[in-house]
């Protein structure tokens, strides 16, 4: 038994094959790759929520070890919404929210199907050239957008669709959770420290900017942190304006072995004039590589 989904009573999406096809012309199947298989399987479980794009790098890329990029993540939104329109849909479908993530407009009709595999001995050359779309019997809930996920209660003696949905959007929400706690007690700590005369995480300054750690740097490694500081801002076209401070931080100073991989956190962040942070833009990269095509 497989999940397929139908958009619209138009589009079949069949993640089994990473398709999209007209439900009326099964000539017409588009292909996607891997990363926008997931990235839709994603915004069709959260239809009518703001799925936020450290929520993609870490369910499409991280998860299966490969380089998580703001542009991997918009060139398959681009994708898929030229798949979409190629089978003749031409309103919005994947609505952006600058700087947030993306979410499917909660208007848009979506419904789960089960398509029942048949056995070797039951394929025939008819029954294989034919898509089945079974009666509809679960609709997607519609939702006001949003960055929260709602659940329902389920029953616990039966598994059903909607157990199934429940614990996709429980697990997507705890991921959210923990980045969001694991960030803020990071600012949380470096506000407390930075109104505290005898704090010692201030690094160095880039330009203008003072730059600093979640945690205190021994003096003889704190060169090579304001240097990968610099890359880092370099890479991503980050630019330092008078006011602001960097927070940073890189896995090769908080873990005691190599990982194989080094993920980087900066934060840039507005300061008034008692030195008080108000307003932080965070940044995230990853080096790992990928063989995966985009």
């Amino acid at each position: 038994m497989q999940m397929i989904y139908l958009i619209e009573n138009e589009i079949v999406f069949n993640p089994e094959d990473n398709s999209l096809s007209l439900l009326s012309d099964a000539e017409s199947k588009v292909a996607v790759s891997n990363p926008a298989r997931r990235i839709l399987l994603l915004l069709i479980e959260q239809h009518g929520i703001v799925v936020p794009r450290e929520t993609f790098f870490k369910k499409v890329w991280d998860d299966y070890g490969l380089t998580a990029s703001n542009n991997n993540l918009n060139h398959c939104i681009s994708k898929l919404r030229k798949v979409i329109s190629m089978l003749g849909y031409s309103d919005e479908f994947i609505v952006t929210v600058p700087k947030v993530g993306f979410y499917i407009r909660k208007e848009i009709a979506i419904a789960v199907n089960f398509e029942q595999i048949a056995s070797p001995k039951e394929n025939t050359e008819e029954s294989r050239s034919v898509i089945e779309i079974p009666e509809i019997i679960l609709p997607i809930a519609e939702e006001q957008p949003s960055t929260e996920v709602v659940t329902e209660p389920v029953q616990p003696e039966t598994v059903t669709p909607e157990h199934y949905r429940w614990e996709t959007k429980h697990s997507v929400f705890m991921s959210i959770l923990v980045t969001t706690v694991i960030t803020a007690w990071g600012i949380f700590i470096l506000h407390r420290n930075l109104s505290d005369p005898m704090a010692h995480l201030q690094i160095a300054r880039i330009g203008v900017c003072e730059l600093y750690s979640t945690a205190p740097v021994t003096p003889s490694r704190k060169e090579e942190f304001a240097r990968l500081a610099e890359i880092f801002l370099r890479k991503n076209n980050i630019s330092c304006k008078p006011g602001q401070i960097f927070i940073f931080q890189s896995e090769r100073f908080s873990l005691p072995i190599n990982t194989g991989s080094v993920r980087d956190f900066m934060t840039q962040c507005n300061t008034d004039d008692n030195h008080k942070m108000n307003i932080c833009i965070s940044y995230y990269t990853n080096d790992r590589t990928t063989n995966d095509k985009l």
